[in-house]
């Protein structure tokens, strides 16, 4: 904050101000959240009959047999600026061989070769992925931030050999190869635009399996690595639901003179947003909501920034009407789908205990953390 040619005793009583910064941290519910789907059991189809949620229906020639193994889906805000995400990938190696009836080459029960594909919300076609190499880009190398969210993924067994081969009602069984886990990161650009690193995506599963652990490819279990007997043709099993998303953030931070917020008086300094995606029932539409300050356990206080001190303001934080208890959880409830909005105010600052107060910039860090009701 300028000075500039004021008094000291005009910048304790008009100009001083109240800065605000409010960090969003959500433990399992946090901005960028991530869900791996397996598909409860695979069916071989001819590819034109290929179609999820994601791939639209055409995507694969006629000359293919494939099977969709699963989904995984990344939710993010535009704040979180998420770059390229990478499969980091343990346990796989090919070729993988499938054993059936395939009718040529003498006919009989034979072994031909199949690829891992994947399609994405941002590609036009299929294409192979070599997760034996350990790592695995998912949208390309460039550095450009994705959008928009989600960022889905599906995952396929396709045929080398032409599908025309392969008996309708027939079974076919993998019989060389392995099918292990993986892990998701992203690309950190730094603000100052300085070394570039990676950071690990959280990835939940329907198993509930540990989110920062090796999720499977396959199944429920990180020690599966063969899949069933797959059948060509039969009843597609109805997709699973799509996961269910809490998405919190915080915006319109503003500062603000300390005098508009003395005694009772009390000002907006923040707005909470929380998106609900595919969140169904009542009882489910609403979350406890949490802010509490790192440095104080009892209550709120204010600290001088430039220099650092030890004065401090004591002030009260305000949400849904009511004052807040640091560290205590709060019932926000009646939530609709989509975009849910409310203001975050202070009040009840002392304004002696103010006007006594070094001249300077003060602010407080406040955590908010989100959970799901149930």
């Amino acid at each position: 904050m300028e000075i500039g040619s004021h008094s000291i005793l005009m910048l304790k009583r008009e100009i001083l101000l109240l800065v605000i910064v409010l960090y969003c941290i959500t433990a399992a519910y946090s901005a960028i959240s991530a869900t791996y789907t397996p598909q409860s059991s695979l069916i071989f189809k001819l590819g034109p009959d290929i179609q999820t949620p994601l791939t639209p229906a055409g995507k694969f020639g006629s000359d293919k047999l494939v099977a969709h193994i699963g989904t995984l889906s990344i939710s993010f805000e535009p704040a979180d600026q998420f770059r390229r995400p990478y499969l980091d990938t343990s346990g796989f190696s090919r070729p993988y061989y499938f054993r059936g009836i395939f009718n040529t080459w003498g006919g009989g029960v034979q072994n031909t070769e199949f690829y891992i594909y994947a399609y994405t919300s941002l590609s036009s076609t299929p294409f192979a992925l070599w997760l034996e190499d350990g790592s695995e880009a998912l949208a390309g190398y460039s550095e450009s931030v994705l959008s928009p969210s989600p960022f889905v993924v599906d995952f396929f067994f396709v045929s080398h050999h032409d599908a025309q081969y392969y008996q309708v009602g027939a079974s076919y069984q993998m019989v060389s190869g392995s099918l292990g886990t993986f892990q998701v990161t992203r690309l950190i650009v730094p603000p100052d635009n300085g070394t570039r690193t990676t950071e690990k995506v959280p990835v939940a599963h329907p198993a509930n399996l540990s989110p920062n652990g090796p999720i499977p490819i396959i199944g429920n279990s990180t020690d599966v690595v063969v899949p069933p007997s797959i059948p060509y043709g039969g009843t597609t099993p109805p997709p699973p639901p799509p996961p269910e998303h809490y998405l919190l953030s915080i915006a319109e931070v503003v500062s603000f003179p300390i005098d508009s917020a003395y005694g009772s008086n009390r000002v907006n300094i923040a707005k909470c947003q929380l998106t609900l995606q595919n969140v169904h029932g009542n009882n489910k539409k609403k979350v406890y909501i949490k802010f509490s300050s790192p440095s104080y356990t009892d209550r709120f206080r204010l600290h001088l920034t430039d220099p650092p001190g030890v004065y401090v303001i004591p002030y009260s934080l305000y949400f849904l009407g009511e004052e807040v208890v640091s560290g205590q959880d709060i019932l926000w409830a009646q939530l609709s789908d989509g975009l849910n909005e409310r203001f975050i105010s202070v009040g009840n600052i002392d304004s002696t205990t103010a006007e006594m107060a070094p001249s300077g910039e003060y602010k407080d860090v406040i955590t908010v953390e989100v959970r799901p009701y149930d």
